[in-house]
């Protein structure tokens, strides 16, 4: 799941692309910036270390928008799984992401979860706003079934 934009995509598309590896290049169907930031994270090791992957992807995209003079800000709300666990993060350029939030509706996952935590989404999927907590700007999530921890997004570089 990926909300959010690399700015100025169009002018910084190719240099990024160039850091999917050619492992995973052939997997390249769409134009989307989404679709680069996946490949680009899985070139970077994303099965193995999906925080350390994520992060740079994010920060060869603030790299490449400089390169090309962008105006428009990196925002990136996104979250991948390998099924057990989700890693999701929440980070901008210019502190404006696109939301992204954690809580404990009554879902059939609840039952079966020790986590009182079950669910990561864009928007709340109910309007009870007890159970719901959203994730702060610059901040990465990881949900497993037993617990959450919370880790600060550290590109190093900032776009404004």
């Amino acid at each position: 799941m990926h909300n959010g934009q690399i700015g100025n995509w169009n002018g910084c598309r190719k240099l990024y692309e160039s850091h999917i590896s050619e492992e995973f290049y052939h997997c390249r169907e769409g134009t989307t910036d989404s679709e680069a930031i996946f490949l680009v994270a899985l070139s970077l090791g994303l099965q193995h270390n999906p925080q350390k992957a994520i992060q740079q992807a994010l920060s060869l995209a603030v790299d490449a928008m400089a390169k090309t003079d962008a105006h428009e800000p990196l925002r990136a709300s996104l979250a991948v799984t390998d099924g057990k666990e989700i890693w999701a993060f929440r980070y901008s350029s210019d502190d404006r992401s696109p939301s992204l939030y954690f809580g404990a509706p009554h879902t059939r996952a609840s039952e079966h979860f020790p986590n009182e935590f079950n669910t990561i989404a864009s928007e709340p999927s109910d309007h009870q706003a007890d159970h719901w907590h959203k994730v702060d700007e610059g901040a990465c999530v990881h949900w497993t079934r037993e617990r959450m921890n919370f880790y600060p997004i550290e590109l190093g570089q900032r776009f404004v």
